[in-house]
């Protein structure tokens, strides 16, 4: 069985997603920045373009950054911070 990490996606409207994983791939500053569990401490700015979540089931949740953002990972869980989706 994969590490897991906990992960929270919100906008200012609603929360996105909420739930385990063991990968998480998005679109940060200077290029796109894979997650896995145990991950080190990162803060970074995101920019628009595609959030890729894969789940310990196999499924694999696509979302589409429209705007800008945040992302915190530490201690096994990642929150991000998005203005908008699609």
């Amino acid at each position: 069985m994969r590490k897991t990490f906990k992960l929270d996606i919100m906008t200012p409207e609603a929360s996105v997603f909420k739930g385990e994983v063991y990968s998480l791939v998005a679109p940060a500053a200077l290029g796109y920045l894979g997650i896995l569990a145990e991950h080190a401490p990162i803060v970074t700015n995101l920019n628009a373009g595609k959030i890729i979540i894969k789940e310990n089931s196999g499924q694999e949740t696509v979302i589409h950054n429209k705007g800008k953002g945040f992302l915190e990972a530490r201690n096994n869980k990642a929150v991000m911070l998005l203005d908008f989706i699609e």
